[in-house]
């Protein structure tokens, strides 16, 4: 009797100390679609409420970090390819968030993608990074001259 309880209290201890792993959201929406070096792009995103393996509110601290990553090859190879930090969206606890950035008007022409990065927040990923994650939810753009 006393192993089956010192067994059950171990669970209980487990469950309680696990990190909570918070859910990222769905991949943006952005427009236009085609915008040039120096233009705004606006931001849309809602939150994840599938919840399967993650927590769909997010804490007061959570920032989604909003970047910008061209196909143009850096000319450093370390480097991989021409980016740059957008600004942050303030989501609301529920994951929904929309904002209006600027391209950097030194970006190349060609096509890109503008991502989301959860801060503030551990996903699944940040506690587990073995499991094989995908990457950051995104939405592809052309950056024209």
């Amino acid at each position: 009797m006393a192993l089956a309880l010192l067994a059950t209290s171990a669970c209980a201890l487990v469950d309680a100390v696990a990190p909570t792993a918070y859910c990222t959201p769905k991949d943006p929406v952005v427009t236009p679609q085609r915008v040039s070096p120096g233009g705004e792009v606006h931001v849309e995103t809602v939150g994840n409420h599938d919840g399967v393996d993650c927590e769909t509110r997010l804490p007061a601290q959570a920032r989604y970090q909003v970047r910008i990553r061209s196909e143009t090859p850096a000319d450093d190879p370390d480097e991989g390819y021409l980016s740059a930090d957008l600004g942050v969206l303030d989501p609301s606890s529920d994951g929904d968030a929309e904002g209006t950035f600027r391209v950097p008007d030194d970006f190349p022409v060609d096509k890109a993608e503008i991502s989301l990065r959860l801060e503030g927040a551990k996903t699944v990923c940040d506690i587990d990074p073995s499991i094989g994650c995908a990457k950051n939810p995104f939405a592809r753009i052309d950056v024209v001259g």
